[in-house]
């Protein structure tokens, strides 16, 4: 199996943050930068959580900052709920906070179909490269670990079990949980990667493969990114 151990030590990075900032955090209920603070909150994640939002002093009872630069000490993972047209000035601020990999729940890509949609995903492509930073997305719900208490939806379980999974829909990822706790199913780690910009299908595969908190591995794919190293892992 052909492991990329950067990535793998990137990854390790992902679901074990000691400091999470969540880039369009809001007190709407109705957005998406809502609900990934509340399930952060609900989920009982212990380390440093930093809502981000230019227009807010605070944010359901905790400091928020107008930019990720602003933000004290470093970052470990970014969840970024900006409109596209933004995120490639995110991208610029994260060096200089550590971060290393973002998950870009950030939609209205590739998947459109739209010639300018598509251009505006390579350049985010290049300038993370560019920067070393990893992508998890965009289009996707991200990451489900119990362990840390991170969560992508609600009323999942909060105990942790032996079952990994890899999904490219968000939403489908989301009913395995869901119906797979009432069969009696708890879970390692899920990953909801969408477009697979960067980080594809096969990295998740192989990440879990090594991952000692996973015994099964469940996989639902859309689409295959590369047919060769998909076949490897």
């Amino acid at each position: 199996m052909n492991i990329d151990a950067d990535l793998i030590d990137t990854l390790e990075i992902a679901f074990h943050p000691k400091a999470v900032a969540i880039a369009g955090a809001s007190e709407d209920p109705f957005s998406f930068g809502y609900h990934f603070l509340r399930h952060m909150l609900d989920y009982n994640y212990t380390g440093h959580i930093y809502p981000v939002n230019p227009s807010k002093k605070s944010i359901m009872g905790l400091k928020a900052y107008p930019s990720l630069s602003s933000i004290p000490g470093q970052v470990d993972y970014v969840i970024c709920c900006l409109p596209a047209s933004m995120v490639l000035d995110l991208l610029a601020e994260c060096p200089a906070k550590g971060v290393k990999i973002v998950h870009l729940f950030t939609a209205r890509l590739s998947e459109t179909g739209r010639k300018e949609a598509r251009e505006l995903e390579a350049r985010m492509f290049k300038a993370a490269k560019k920067l070393s930073i990893r992508l998890i997305g965009p289009n996707c719900m991200g990451i489900y670990y119990p362990r840390s208490g991170l969560a992508n939806g609600y009323n999942l379980p909060k105990e942790a079990g032996n079952v990994g999974a890899v999904f490219q829909s968000g939403g489908s990822s989301t009913l395995l949980i869901r119906y797979g706790e009432l069969r009696g199913l708890r879970f390692s780690k899920v990953i909801s990667y969408g477009n697979a910009l960067d980080i594809d299908e096969s990295d998740f595969l192989n990440y879990l493969a090594k991952d000692d908190e996973t015994e099964i591995i469940a996989a639902y794919f859309e689409g295959v990114k590369d047919g060769k190293k998909f076949l490897k892992a």
